[in-house]
């Protein structure tokens, strides 16, 4: 089917949504007709195909194989679907997905449709970041934490063994079994709170203040650090959605707060202003070095993003005062208000 035999109406419909209708022939090797507005996807040399070009000298090597895998294999009377990558010149490359097929069975001859997947593969590579900065995170917990309280532990032990062998009495050796027992306690009480962590908060089973106060208790255990909470009476959340992303930019901003900016007291308030709900979250770290909003890192990111996911407006700016203040206005569920 060439461009020309496409409806006026399809015609249309795939220019707006930035896909492309290409035909090829050898085994899909060249490409014969590309749409008009090829050249915004895929660059100036879109223009300049012809019978003589092959259409694989543009993707990038690291893609070509599983591209003439997918050619290959596919079913005959059926589709083959394969992302890759399009070198629009020596230095620059985009995300590609295809979807074709035979134009006939047994024929040389293809057709199909490609467009661009740079938003998916640009939030796929963040997410494979930002799970890579938690793996992290973790392990910074591990070492510096719980691994320095098992330690501690360890050498309790050593010490019970030595005042065992040397017969010290019993009123002592009972003194160090209950201080071997109280890290031990400790070290499980850390153990839970990063487990915790791992799991999506239980907003089915409690309210968005009593997860709060959960995760305000086990941050003081991890961190020994001030916290300072208050919620309005008079706000109800009901709507799951806004309570989990409030409760994340929360447990991200109280991160942020300690490992960054080395925060010793950190202020939470929940309150009702008209209509909205106003979520604030002030520490007395060292803040921000440069304007936040020309920060880029993922923490930042993240905050922003779960802010968008609930329509909210997010402000994250230096107090004047000192340290960071993160104001996140949203709206509650009307019902309950």
């Amino acid at each position: 089917m060439p461009i020309q035999a496409i409806p006026v109406e399809l015609d249309h419909l795939l220019e707006k949504s930035d896909a492309v209708y290409w035909q090829a022939k050898d085994n899909r090797k060249t490409v014969f007709n590309l749409s008009p507005w090829a050249k915004n996807l895929l660059g100036s040399q879109a223009a300049s195909f012809s019978t003589e070009k092959n259409w694989f000298d543009s993707i990038h090597p690291s893609d070509l194989s599983k591209v003439l895998e997918a050619i290959d294999n596919h079913d005959l009377h059926g589709n083959y679907a394969v992302d890759y990558r399009w070198m629009v010149n020596d230095e620059k490359s985009v995300w590609l997905r295809e979807i074709g097929k035979r134009i006939e069975p047994e024929s040389d001859e293809f057709e199909g449709l490609i467009y661009s997947i740079e938003t998916e593969k640009e939030l796929e590579f963040k997410a494979l970041n930002i799970s890579e900065r938690e793996k992290r995170k973790l392990g910074r917990e591990l070492h510096d934490d719980l691994c320095q309280q098992l330690a501690g532990m360890l050498f309790f032990t050593n010490n019970l063994v030595y005042q065992i062998k040397t017969g010290k009495d019993p009123d002592t050796l009972i003194e160090a079994t209950n201080e071997i027992k109280k890290q031990l306690q400790i070290s499980i009480e850390k153990t839970r709170c990063l487990s915790h962590g791992l799991n999506p908060v239980s907003l089915d089973r409690k309210t968005l203040k009593e997860c709060l106060v959960e995760l305000i208790q086990q941050s003081q255990t991890l961190y020994a650090i001030d916290f300072q909470f208050e919620m309005s009476s008079d706000l109800v959340i009901k709507d799951q959605e806004t309570a989990w992303h409030l409760f994340r930019i929360t447990q991200e901003s109280i991160n942020n707060a300690i490992r960054h900016g080395e925060a010793t007291t950190i202020t939470i308030t929940l309150q009702r202003e008209e209509d909205f709900g106003i979520l604030t979250i002030r520490d007395n770290g060292s803040g921000f070095k440069t304007d936040p909003t020309k920060i880029v890192g993922m923490g930042l990111h993240n905050l922003r993003s779960r802010a968008g996911m609930i329509n909210a407006l997010i402000d994250i700016e230096n107090h004047k005062q000192g340290g960071v203040s993160i104001r996140c206005k949203f709206a509650p569920d009307p019902i309950t208000l």
